[in-house]
């Protein structure tokens, strides 16, 4: 079992490592991260998400359980994390919506998705997709809309949410999931060419993925309220894989593979949304860049650990 952990998960790892040691290195700088960043999220991983869905069948791998079981327990430790902002750290309304989204929201685009394709392969990635489908509307919706009821009322509240939520739906990795689920269900067939150039950038999403995740570490330090941090990671590292995993397991019982990858997402780091949705609405800046550090720093250990306690097929 600890050539799984050898020959998958420690190349994910490195490639992290690598990332932090080009920014300390300064072959990489930090003025061109932005760019490399927008190049992933606007290019090579949506080309990956697209040609992995639009290959698949979706019919015979979409089940509202994979939902059900991870967004029951995603929810539930979001609700946690809220009333205990609110109700111990004194958070005002607003605080705590984005201190509880600190503590579900899993960074899957940049490390879950190169974790779950080199663990499980292209078998995994698809109910991780199905996942992801929703992550952003669901786990960011509530919060802008919990943020924006906190700041205004009635009809400016309500068209200050839908124009967040459409900014959210206009993201190139949301489009290509849409897309590349359409293309699924009618059998679209791309011509050889076009597959071919999608598989140059699928081989190099999650690779540029990593980096970023390992650029992003580089000069990071903790600050900010460490309490609310604290309760974040606990929340985020621990509560949040086990409240999945059991709903999973006793409630929607989904097989083994299924099990594993919802888990597995459950368990990843904060994301980096959880910051700029800090910095857009100018509020906990300081612990969401914390949490974000802590976190990722932690499942250099626990997703190993996870990954050989799962196994892979």
């Amino acid at each position: 079992m600890l050539d799984l952990i050898f020959s998958k998960v420690g190349p994910v790892f490195l490639t992290i490592l690598c990332g932090y040691l080009l920014m300390r290195t300064r072959i990489l700088s930090r003025e061109g991260i932005p760019v490399l960043a927008r190049i992933a999220m606007n290019v090579f991983i949506p080309a990956m998400l697209f040609q992995t869905l639009s290959q698949s069948d979706i019919r015979a791998h979409f089940d509202l359980r994979l939902w059900g079981a991870y967004y029951a327990g995603a929810l539930l430790n979001y609700a946690l994390v809220y009333f205990i902002a609110r109700f111990t750290l004194n958070a005002k309304n607003d605080e705590a919506a984005i201190t509880a989204v600190g503590g579900v929201f899993s960074n899957v685009v940049l490390l879950g998705i190169p974790l779950v394709q080199a663990v499980y392969g292209e078998e995994g990635l698809v109910p991780l997709l199905i996942v992801l489908a929703i992550h952003p509307l669901t786990l960011l919706g509530i919060t802008i809309f919990l943020v924006e009821g906190s700041r205004t009322s009635g009809e400016t509240r309500l068209a200050n949410v839908a124009i967040s939520m459409v900014r959210v739906l206009k993201n190139p990795i949301i489009i290509a999931i849409i897309a590349g689920v359409a293309a699924s269900l009618v059998g679209l067939k791309l011509p050889e060419i076009a597959n071919n150039t999608l598989e140059r950038f699928r081989v190099a999403g999650p690779t540029v993925a990593l980096l970023l995740v390992g650029c992003g570490l580089y000069g990071q330090s903790i600050r900010g309220n460490l309490k609310a941090s604290l309760i974040c990671t606990c929340a985020k590292m621990f509560i949040q894989p086990l409240l999945v995993f059991s709903v999973a397991y006793f409630i929607f019982d989904l097989p083994p593979l299924w099990l594993a990858v919802v888990t597995l997402m459950a368990a990843l780091p904060a994301g980096a949304n959880v910051a700029i949705l800090a910095g857009n609405y100018q509020i906990c800046i300081d612990r969401s860049a914390t949490t974000i550090l802590i976190t990722t720093l932690i499942s250099v250990i626990t997703l190993p650990l996870l990954v050989l306690y799962a196994g892979a097929p």
